[in-house]
């Protein structure tokens, strides 16, 4: 991904630097502006280094706009492969901690994304946020199916929905509207997002992973 043509006349801790400054530059740029609105030229002006920085570490823009997505979801990425090997079981609330507190760290995220994947204008950017997104959702499809193997899940739901209500619950309330968060209450801070973690988590033990009261019971003959 990232091609690096000439060697910068900087230290090595100064080139650091100037990568970090590029890709914190580059989510401002982005998520304010639109993928095709902002050039590099842009970038560089905003990071304070030389645009001939961002050919060197990341080869163009379209791959420095893929270090910014694959460097963002890394966290969570790397908690759903944790998750899903067998040697270790599957941990729901660490995986949604994992998620809010790099949501929490990045709250441009949503803004970044999602005109890519609506709009569809460019092809390079949809590109590369569809093949990261479709690798964590393939890697949930497998963590579901490491609990069904286990026998985890609530046999009364639809194995067809399963996936798509845990997905929902996650990111539901980082994707919604502005005016909707205000009114739910959805604040993108680290304790607010880690209280909603706990909560998920209820609903997810007192639903997802057991079985409710059997389907013939009435109200009536309940206690």
């Amino acid at each position: 991904m990232t091609t690096q043509i000439g060697r910068p006349k900087q230290s090595e801790n100064q080139q650091n630097c100037a990568r970090n400054n590029l890709i914190a530059a580059a989510k401002r740029c982005f998520s304010e502006h639109g993928y095709d609105k902002v050039s590099t030229r842009k970038i560089a002006l905003s990071a304070g280094v030389d645009a001939a920085m961002i050919r060197y570490y990341f080869g163009s823009k379209a791959g420095l706009f893929e270090a910014i997505i694959e460097e963002t979801l890394a966290p969570v990425i790397k908690q759903f492969q944790a998750d899903i090997d067998p040697n270790t079981p599957p941990n729901p609330l660490l995986l949604m901690q994992t998620y809010y507190r790099m949501i929490a760290k990045n709250p441009m995220l949503p803004k970044l994304i999602l005109p890519i994947l609506s709009q569809q204008d460019n092809p390079d950017a949809f590109s590369i946020v569809t093949g990261v997104i479709g690798n964590i959702l393939k890697r949930s499809e497998k963590w579901i199916e490491v609990f069904e193997q286990q026998k985890q899940i609530n046999p009364n739901l639809n194995p067809e929905w399963i996936r798509l209500s845990f997905v929902s619950l996650m990111v539901f309330p980082i994707l919604a509207p502005k005016y909707i968060q205000q009114q739910l209450g959805i604040e993108l801070t680290e304790d607010r997002l880690l209280s909603l973690a706990d909560h998920n988590q209820t609903l997810l033990e007192q639903g997802f992973f057991t079985s409710p009261s059997e389907p013939n019971q009435t109200k009536g003959e309940q206690k």
